[in-house]
């Protein structure tokens, strides 16, 4: 299914690059590619340090820069986009680098995950409070020769 995805991305990029070819010449279309590609990094840069000043001014408040860590990734996704030649994931991969739409990404997205994780539970996973420390009436009994000591009848194998 994902060779699938990927070929389906291929065939439309081919084909955003013959309608742009077709409108203003195969070799302008080929040299705006190359542009989008060498100047992607030079925006996803610049972004990307708005985005880590952001979570450096959280972190100073004490606060946990949850947002700013989806915003980052956001913009390397993003910035992959821009990254590979194709009109299609140029076009994307700009507008991921816009702040709203970013935030607009997130949340969208968030509430996908909150819905999917109500309607399966939490299933077999459990949070566990590393800090916390379990008393001894809480932890299960041992069984077996393992909550002895060894004592001189037993054999080491030697």
């Amino acid at each position: 299914m994902f060779f699938v995805g990927v070929l389906l991305v291929i065939a439309a990029e081919i084909a955003a690059f013959w309608v742009v070819a077709g409108q203003i010449g195969f070799l302008w279309a080929l040299a705006l590619l190359v542009v989008m590609s060498a100047f992607g990094p030079f925006i996803v840069r610049r972004v990307g340090f708005g985005v880590l000043a952001h979570t450096r001014e959280r972190l100073e408040r004490g606060e946990v820069p949850t947002r700013e860590l989806f915003d980052g990734l956001l913009v390397l996704i993003g910035g992959v986009m821009i990254f590979v030649p194709g009109f299609i994931g140029d076009a994307l991969g700009l507008l991921l680098m816009i702040g709203p739409v970013r935030h607009l990404v997130i949340r969208l997205f968030s509430h996908r995950l909150a819905r999917r994780l109500q309607r399966t539970g939490t299933g077999r996973w459990q949070v566990i409070d590393a800090r916390a420390r379990p008393k001894r009436d809480d932890l299960p009994p041992l069984s077996g020769p393992a909550d002895r000591p060894p004592g001189p009848d037993d054999s080491t194998g030697s």
